[in-house]
């Protein structure tokens, strides 16, 4: 497993927001993490980063315990992510915006940088073609050159998603990339999902949305309340009674959420 997760705990204050959560994902799949507001999906994401430390339990990557390593190190292991809300750097390009994503794999630090000095100069080179690359795998090469802030909402979660790829993850961890989409945007980044998937790109995906995550998913686990309540393929989580009564009420049919 390139992901493994027991008995893992956090709470807030009297809140366990997650509870004694267990999950394993193997390397290759894309596997959706969902569940109704409030149900500890973005805590979890949050704990599997490292912005997050939890009271209890065990994280392991590629067979290594991560849970006391913070976010940087964890990068440099191969974790990356997007948020719900899109970061942008203001002022720089697409590409610019996409080159800071190689920061976990480079070995310059940040004066260097600044002060174009030799390992940074050596450096760039390969920093740029890794930015193209996932440029161009993110349907965004037209835009290279276009002020970050420019884009439309879907372009800037699709300028995100590329400045994770330009860190070669081994894990991509995505926080409801599809929030505020609708039409061509949400089947385009539909289309990514599965591209990127196609190519053997493990990633955990954090949503609400059961139709969205049906789409693209292998396998999807369900919280409610800081736990798990199912575990299956999206056929079988449409029709899981649990999770029918978590999302809408034991009265809503299989169907309906689809549309949630």
């Amino acid at each position: 497993m390139l992901l493994e997760i027991e008995d893992l705990v956090r709470r807030f204050g009297g809140v366990r927001a997650v509870d004694d959560v267990h999950l394993a994902v193997p390397a290759g799949e894309l596997r959706g993490l969902i569940g109704p507001n409030g149900a500890g999906k973005s805590t979890l994401f949050y704990l599997v980063s490292g912005h997050l430390a939890p009271d209890r339990g065990t994280i392991r990557f590629d067979g290594q315990p991560i849970e006391a390593l913070p976010p940087a190190a964890r990068a440099r292991l191969g974790i990356s992510l997007t948020f719900q809300t899109v970061h942008l750097f203001q002022g720089m390009t697409v590409l610019e915006n996409v080159m800071v994503g190689a920061h976990s794999w480079t070995r310059h630090e940040f004066v260097e940088a600044a002060l174009r000095l030799r390992r940074h100069r050596r450096e760039e080179p390969l920093i740029k073609e890794r930015a193209l690359a996932a440029i161009e795998r993110t349907g965004l090469a037209e835009w290279a050159g276009t002020p970050a802030e420019a884009l439309p909402l879907g372009r800037q979660r699709a300028l995100q998603i590329a400045r994770a790829l330009c860190s070669t993850p081994k894990l991509l961890l995505l926080d409801e990339p599809a929030a505020g989409l609708r039409g061509d945007e949400r089947r385009q980044l539909t289309h990514l999902l599965a591209g990127l998937r196609s190519e053997g790109l493990t990633m955990l995906l954090v949503e609400h949305d059961i139709g969205f995550v049906s789409d693209v998913a292998d396998i999807i686990t369900v919280l409610d309340r800081g736990r798990v309540i199912a575990e299956g393929t999206p056929a079988q989580i449409r029709a899981d009674e649990a999770v029918i009564s978590a999302y809408l009420g034991s009265s809503m049919d299989g169907d309906a959420l689809d549309v949630v």
